[in-house]
């Protein structure tokens, strides 16, 4: 397991550096996928900017992207100290996370997008910086906007799913029903992926097989997370 701040580094088959971290008290994983060649570095919800700072540029790296899960406060912790430092950034997320009328909440942040995603609850589109490679999927229902992203041997699941659980649907804009579809897709992109690629769920909550582990193979997901396992495709 990953100790507050640690970085655990592995490079993909097509070159594309994927670094994994946990951060904070609510142990919110970050993911960020780095291509060295053409200097793109994007970082999932990013929860330290201080800490995410000084190991790229330990590296001779500085971030290029921040891309948006959703905007609960956790995980855009880092939003402020990133753009302090790097005002130039790209902020990726999807339309409907903005959500202006539940930013008076102590639940939200408020994340100023320069680019925003707009497909439809259970869609997905590509999105890529230099050799950098991901589907981006709107899976609302623990809050709205919500998008899953996946490539390069990840799917970063944001707090849809979490290793053996899914997240909460009783904050302010969280939707049962939408959670229910929102699980449904998730599993049929799941099974459609390489048994052997990493889920990196949005905090590292819970206990498998007697441990609790930053994250979880597509395969085992699939077979031991309760709502996966347990919930019906069409």
């Amino acid at each position: 397991m990953l100790r507050d701040g640690e970085f655990h580094v592995s490079v993909w088959d097509d070159g594309i550096e994927v670094w994994v971290t946990q951060m904070g008290t609510l142990m919110n994983m970050n993911t960020a996928f780095i291509d060295r060649e053409n200097g793109v570095v994007a970082i999932i919800d990013p929860y330290d900017a201080t800490r995410w700072t000084d190991a790229l540029e330990k590296e001779g790296l500085q971030p290029t992207h921040l891309l948006y899960t959703h905007t609960h406060r956790d995980h855009t912790a880092g939003y402020p100290g990133m753009m302090k430092r790097f005002p130039n950034l790209e902020v990726w997320g999807h339309e409907e996370a903005r959500v202006p009328s539940l930013l008076g909440n102590v639940v939200f942040k408020k994340v100023d997008f320069t680019n925003t995603w707009d497909c439809e609850p259970g869609d997905s589109v590509e999105w890529s910086a230099g050799s950098i490679s991901l589907v981006m999927t709107h899976s609302p229902g623990h809050a709205p906007g919500h998008v899953t992203m996946h490539g390069h041997g990840v799917y970063h699941a944001g707090d849809l799913l979490f290793v053996r659980s899914a997240g909460r649907v009783d904050l302010p804009g969280g939707d049962p029903q939408a959670q229910q579809r929102s699980l449904i897709r998730a599993k049929e992109i799941l099974s459609g992926l390489p048994a052997d690629w990493r889920l990196i769920p949005g905090h590292r909550y819970d206990n498998f097989r007697g441990e609790v582990p930053d994250w979880i193979s597509l395969g085992d997901a699939l077979q031991h997370n309760y709502f996966l396992a347990n919930i019906t495709m069409p």
